[in-house]
């Protein structure tokens, strides 16, 4: 997975040469999502049995939603200020609003690692280990109610805590 998420970063990122910086944190948008983090999860994840919707086959409000949450303030202040909270509410977001007809668990997890990624981290670990949580949290957060938010999200942050490694 690794070795295949590296060269569509590769490919990908040619067209956004000055997108990344030391100083800021990257956030994802709606073209970022169109041309980079929905086709990273098509090439990653998509199976013949359970097809990825199109890009084309979401609900904007929804879609736009998910991708600002992790920009939220409240009375000047951000709501979610440390960088894994921000791709934990990213990751509960995509998967809770649900914009795309189909795949948003796994259009989350590309997402997920999208993120990481334009702010110069990644996941350590065994690469087994890290899919199946992955797998997992999507499976429960996408099956959990809503007064559980607060639990979902203190645990993908403290896994992605222990798991996150800045990239050289």
């Amino acid at each position: 997975m690794q070795r295949l998420f590296w060269r569509i970063i590769a490919r990908s990122l040619k067209d956004w040469p000055n997108m990344i910086g030391p100083n800021f944190v990257n956030y994802i948008d709606i073209e970022l999502m169109k041309e980079m983090c929905h086709p990273l999860a098509v090439a990653l994840f998509d199976t013949k049995d359970d097809p990825i919707a199109q890009f084309s086959e979401h609900e904007l409000s929804l879609l736009d939603s998910a991708l600002n949450n992790p920009k939220q303030t409240f009375g000047g202040r951000e709501l979610y200020p440390a960088l894994t909270e921000k791709a934990a509410i990213l990751y509960y977001g995509l998967i809770k609003n649900h914009p795309f007809k189909n795949g948003n668990k796994r259009i989350a997890t590309a997402s997920l690692l999208m993120f990481l990624y334009i702010n110069d981290f990644w996941l350590k670990g065994k690469k087994e280990d890290i899919e199946n949580y992955l797998v997992d949290m999507a499976i429960k957060t996408s099956n959990s109610k809503p007064q559980g938010k607060d639990l979902i999200l203190s645990e993908l942050e403290n896994w992605l805590k222990s798991h996150i490694v800045k990239l050289a």
